[in-house]
């Protein structure tokens, strides 16, 4: 199984089962800087690059799903070999850094039903995919401002966990459905099937189903993580970003 090394992650979710990382980002810096989105977002892409772990060879990596839809420009990028730009049926390797540009939509169905959607200006690597053994569970980690993505599983009893790493929060699911990503100018998470806790700036608070939380991105002052039932107009809101 790949390396699963935390990347310095400000805050930790975790999934209750029954029931139903602070990283530079280019293109935020453009977004107080006046800046020019396409040429930053590039850069930015290009950047990603070089934070995939060196292996010999494509065929070297095993395939852990495949995309299902994809709308605008999304690669899939790995130190030592040229972007693959991503369609459907493309295959998603292990490893992979799965980058999209700012209005860029992509689908993937990974190995074990997980069903991940990324939204524009996202990037996410596939760290590890086990399905079987005593060491079981699928690994993802984001970079840049964190998502937004929603990940999609059903519960089920011998599903391998899944941890997906962000820069402000760490997330562990076994089945349920959630959004993270960056909303209103703060981290945000909302549950919409299952139970999740909440680690974060120092404090603790448990989400259930059509609850979220927001983490601030730069916590001042003592913690407060305020849980609140959200209303239908932000959930659209969460769910345009990735569909």
């Amino acid at each position: 199984m790949a390396s699963n090394k935390d990347l310095g992650g400000k805050a930790m979710v975790r999934t209750v089962a029954g029931g139903g990382n602070g990283t530079h980002s280019p293109r935020a810096e453009q977004d107080h800087s006046g800046g020019r989105p396409m040429l930053c977002r590039r850069r930015h892409l290009l950047s990603f690059a070089m934070l995939a772990a060196p292996w010999p060879a494509q065929a070297s990596r095993a395939r852990v799903g495949e995309v299902s839809a994809v709308t605008g420009g999304a690669v899939a990028l790995f130190s030592g070999e040229p972007p693959r730009p991503l369609a459907s049926a493309a295959p998603v390797l292990l490893e992979d850094l799965l980058a999209t540009e700012a209005s860029a939509r992509l689908a993937c169905r990974l190995e074990g039903g997980l069903e991940l959607r990324l939204g524009g200006g996202a990037s996410l690597r596939v760290d590890a995919a086990v399905l079987h053994g005593p060491r079981a569970g699928v690994a993802l980690r984001g970079f840049g401002d964190g998502g937004p993505l929603l990940l999609d599983r059903a519960p089920a009893p011998a599903a391998p966990p899944i941890v997906l790493m962000l820069p402000w929060a760490r997330i562990g699911v076994r089945g349920t459905r959630f959004f993270a990503g960056v909303l209103d100018r703060t981290g945000a998470i909302f549950v919409a099937r299952g139970r999740v806790t909440v680690e974060a700036v120092g404090g603790r608070v448990a989400l259930a189903e059509g609850e979220g939380v927001d983490i601030p991105l730069q916590p001042r002052g003592p913690p407060d993580l305020q849980v609140r039932r959200w209303g239908q107009a932000r959930i659209a809101r969460a769910l345009a970003l990735v569909e």
